[in-house]
């Protein structure tokens, strides 16, 4: 005979969640969410160092509010190994991270200095885990995994063809 935790018919349930959702996100996910915005610019040049910073702004969710003092991981998609982490600034007071306050906002990711890479056949793990396929007709994407200060790593988001030239 198997049994539910909730008799049929009852608003325990309903309860439970409206309970959940009133008590400040005590049910909230502690593992940041992460959108792309923009990108840009659309090209850049690696050897001319005016024009080959990539600037990504994204939005961000984090149920528990420690997001600040985590980083942001930005894959080159262009080939295996090219990563850049970005430290992330405090966003909440200690207070709020210690009462696990949700928090969302907006932040701009710079990557500076990209340079000239060949391009892999193949997009890196990582990337291709994300939905990025091979480099085509010059241009890849970069996607970027936030990670909260307790290690706790988003989804992952990418931006769309960025064209790097030597």
């Amino acid at each position: 005979m198997s049994r539910s935790l909730f008799p049929t018919g009852t608003l325990a349930p309903l309860a439970l969640l409206a309970l959940c959702l009133g008590a400040l996100g005590a049910c909230a996910s502690p593992v940041p969410t992460v959108e792309i915005l923009e990108a840009s610019p659309s090209m850049l040049a690696a050897s001319d160092d005016g024009n080959d910073d990539l600037t990504i702004a994204v939005r961000y969710t984090d149920g528990d509010g420690d997001l600040g003092r985590g980083s942001a991981k930005v894959f080159d998609c262009r080939a295996e190994g090219l990563v850049t982490e970005l430290a992330i600034p405090r966003i909440a007071n200690d207070e709020a991270v210690e009462k696990g306050v949700p928090i969302e906002g907006q932040l701009e990711l710079v990557v500076a200095d990209i340079g000239a890479v060949e391009a892999a056949a193949e997009a890196p793990q990582t990337c291709a885990d994300l939905g990025a396929s091979a480099p085509q007709e010059g241009a890849q994407v970069f996607c970027v995994v936030l990670v909260d200060a307790a290690g706790n790593e988003s989804e992952g988001a990418c931006t769309g063809p960025i064209h790097v030239e030597p």
